[in-house]
């Protein structure tokens, strides 16, 4: 081959080569381009279905948890007029609103059950904010559908079950609350520690409904007597035996050991059937002997009344006294012990009643 061919032959392969290699890199560009452009709009995509601005959701939270409910209604619709996605925003706005306008709450809530593409789980939460809201209405029928919605979307959703349950009992659907209670028994372990004594209550409470008295007593005996007690059949027994003192008291004694929040009312009720008796020296033996066991702060209140009633202030300062060396920090006795100290016997009664109030709440370390 000529010299002159040789440099015609290597320009046009250098030249197809350079070609070549720079149409290569095009291409390589323009799919790194789509591959990017195709991977920005699948993220932006699912971006539209995961809830936005979760610093303003738990800004809302926060103003909502230090009773700022305007400021976590605002808050909760701008985030809502930005992302219509965010379900959360909507059960929460909801749930703020039911307060003031419950047919509105009802709206709102509807409007994240009907969405077709909710997950279950917020699906579930939307029914459980219904029924909250029928309940509230006072439509009961409807708060049981939305509450048998959850139930047939989670046969063991326990909140429902429960709810169900409650419902049973305030109508007094005693069948009803039983199969519920039946059901709560199977679902949640821990709720079978005291399955018999309440399976027991409710089986005597129908047959209280339908009059049949001997079964009613006999199985609100069992469940009293069973060793992991429901409290409600120690209560209906004091109840169902208020002409008889000593039983109903002893019964009311139980309820209160049980259920130690609501012995205010079980000790006005002891002390009602004393008086009725006119027992009432046993009056002042009953709360000396429930403070022997330990304190407590509406017995001490009560006999520290007693004994001025009877003009026995030296006791009562005594009493007072004992109490204040190892719980002076005890509202419930700073304030007998202020009621002592006074001599208006108006003042006196006030500050009885204000303890009262306060020991509600108060518990004793």
């Amino acid at each position: 081959m000529s010299p002159l061919a040789k440099n015609l032959v290597f320009p046009i392969r250098s030249n197809s080569l350079e070609f070549y290699s720079l149409s290569s890199l095009q291409i390589f560009i323009i799919i790194f381009v789509v591959i990017a452009l195709i991977i920005f709009f699948v993220v932006n995509n699912r971006s539209k279905n995961i809830p936005t601005d979760t610093e303003a959701f738990n800004s809302a939270l926060k103003a909502l948890i230090n009773g700022k409910k305007d400021e976590a209604y605002h808050l909760l619709r701008e985030i809502i007029s930005k992302d219509s996605n965010n379900i959360d925003a909507y059960l929460l706005l909801g749930d703020i609103v039911r307060e003031k306008d419950v047919k509105q709450a009802i709206k709102i809530h509807q409007t994240v059950v009907l969405r077709p593409q909710i997950s279950k789980i917020k699906k579930i939460e939307a029914h459980k904010a219904l029924s909250k809201d029928f309940l509230k209405d006072g439509n009961t029928a409807r708060a049981k559908e939305e509450l048998n919605n959850i139930i047939s979307m989670e046969s063991s959703n326990k909140w429902a079950l429960l709810k169900l349950k409650d419902i049973a009992t305030e109508n007094k659907n005693w069948k009803e609350a039983l199969k519920h209670e039946k059901k709560l028994m199977n679902v949640d372990i821990s709720h079978k520690k005291n399955d018999e004594s309440m399976l027991n209550y409710y089986i005597a409470m129908d047959y209280k409904s339908k009059d049949k008295t001997t079964n009613y007593v006999k199985y609100l005996e069992k469940s009293a007597n069973a060793e992991n007690i429901y409290p409600e059949s120690a209560l209906e027994l004091a109840r169902h035996n208020k002409d008889n003192a000593d039983i109903a008291i002893s019964y009311y004694k139980l309820y209160a050991k049980h259920k130690p929040s609501q012995r205010t009312m079980v000790y006005n009720k002891i002390e009602n059937i004393l008086f009725d008796n006119q027992q009432y020296d046993e009056v002042e033996v009953l709360y000396r002997n429930l403070l022997e066991n330990d304190f407590d702060g509406f017995a001490l209140n009560r006999l520290v009344d007693i004994l001025l009633e009877k003009n026995e202030v030296s006791d009562a300062n005594e009493l007072v006294d004992r109490f204040m060396k190892s719980n002076y920090s005890c509202h419930s006795i700073r304030l007998n012990k202020l009621k002592l100290d006074s001599e208006s016997f108006d003042l006196r009664k006030s500050i009885s009643s204000l303890c009262n109030e306060m020991i509600k709440d108060e518990i004793i370390k």
